[in-house]
């Protein structure tokens, strides 16, 4: 089975970094766009997985978010921004967001470890794994 993962990220080189950081995980499609609506615009294909930055060209994140989540609560959401403010981690948290990576030079790799992980737990919960 394969699992769709929407990768956010308006800088292009940021973008094709994240992406290369999460191709060699099997059983995963990843989608990059470059603003919130054309993330938003491809929601019907039901992705399982939606890595997000906060700083956006036309909308925030924390408004995409909430769009996700209105269109398909299901989405596990991690959140990969710059931004450092506990209150905004806070309130991302209470949204129901899976995890928050500070952009750093070990970030790629954190994040690769995270979407892995966390591709074990989905195919756990769904019983491709016993």
């Amino acid at each position: 089975m394969t699992y769709k993962l929407f990768v956010i990220e308006d800088n292009r080189t940021e973008g094709m970094l994240l992406q290369l950081a999460l191709a060699e995980i099997e059983d995963l499609e990843i989608r990059t766009f470059a603003n919130g609506q054309a993330m938003l615009d491809k929601m019907y294909e039901n992705p399982t997985i939606a890595v997000v930055d906060l700083i956006l060209p036309d909308m925030s994140g924390m408004e995409l978010i909430k769009k996700i989540k209105s269109q398909n609560d299901a989405v596990k959401i991690v959140v990969v921004s710059a931004q450092r403010s506990i209150d905004v981690i806070a309130e991302l948290q209470a949204q129901g967001i899976y995890n928050y990576l500070i952009k750093s030079e070990a970030c790629l790799s954190y994040l690769h470890d995270v979407i892995a992980d966390l591709l074990i737990i989905i195919k756990y919960k769904s019983g491709l794994l016993r």
